[in-house]
């Protein structure tokens, strides 16, 4: 289950408008590993984040990435990294064990 982001249209489900906080896929919607991986990363025509694992919320990351101040934010490795859409990216791929 996925939790979403920020409003879009999805283009692969008639147009279905999801808005932020919504669950996706919606109820009875079966999508792909690969449309999960276009709207969880920027690997899209709007280069945009859409969605986010619902259990992979900020506060269960405990705490990462944390905003330090003038864009950056701090990675659990230490890292600083700049944007929030950035970072969060690199703290999920850091879960994931790359690098």
């Amino acid at each position: 289950m996925y939790k979403v982001l920020r409003p879009f249209s999805d283009l692969q489900d008639n147009g279905y408008v999801y808005n932020a906080g919504d669950t996706f896929p919606r109820k009875g919607l079966n999508v792909s590993e690969e449309r999960i991986r276009q709207l969880s990363t920027t690997n899209n025509n709007a280069r945009q984040v859409f969605i986010q694992k619902a259990d992979e919320e900020r506060g269960d990351h405990g705490g990462y990435p944390k905003h330090v101040g003038g864009g950056y934010y701090e990675l659990s490795n230490g890292e600083k990294v700049k944007g929030k859409e950035e970072a969060l990216k690199a703290e999920e791929a850091l879960k994931r064990g790359e690098s």
